[in-house]
């Protein structure tokens, strides 16, 4: 039982989140503009009566540097009691299954050793391990997500492939991510 609530515990913030688009942050030296949408998980696959877990959080970003715009897609792997802890190198790629079948490449241009966190519930020993890849979108990407839907990610990882199926009901948060950030101004 006490497993159980635990997992309940640690999970449910993935559960309460509201799509929308994020206050705009302004450098205050270079005066650049970033456009943000909240996080939105993706995937999310658990075992309750093992506790285990993992899912993939997506955010958007729009930034403006003078009369440049560069749109950036941030994915965070989590898991919690997983035997691997995830790292994401920098040069690593992400692929995104579309609907019509066509694969999206791109490529991490951050390196990410990972948050691996241990801790106790009770007499339960609890890990968890999280890791945030930054993946530059062209106007090419973009267009093909906001035809289409997302059907399946990859993500390499240094433990190996992070693979998600994406549920019918998730396959449209990407394109409403890139729409949200498109409509900042």
């Amino acid at each position: 039982m006490k497993k159980i609530l635990i997992s309940t515990l640690l999970i449910l913030p993935l559960f309460a989140s509201a799509q929308k688009l994020l206050k705009p942050s302004v450098d205050k030296i270079t005066s650049d503009t970033t456009w943000a949408t909240s996080k939105e998980k993706i995937y999310m696959h658990g075992n309750y009566l093992t506790g285990q877990g993992e899912g993939v959080l997506s955010v958007v970003e729009k930034i403006k540097t003078g009369k440049e715009e560069a749109v950036v897609l941030i994915l965070n792997v989590q898991t919690v009691n997983q035997r691997a802890v995830y790292s994401i190198v920098k040069g690593g790629k992400a692929y995104l299954k579309l609907s019509d079948n066509s694969i999206i490449t791109l490529t991490s241009s951050t390196l990410d050793f990972g948050n691996p966190r241990v801790g106790l519930a009770g007499d339960m020993v609890i890990t968890t391990g999280s890791a945030f890849g930054l993946y530059d979108l062209s106007r090419e990407d973009i267009e093909k997500i906001k035809a289409n839907t997302v059907t399946f990610l990859r993500v390499e990882t240094t433990t190996g492939n992070f693979d998600c199926d994406i549920k019918p009901k998730s396959s449209d948060i990407l394109k409403k991510q890139i729409e949200l950030v498109e409509a900042g101004k």
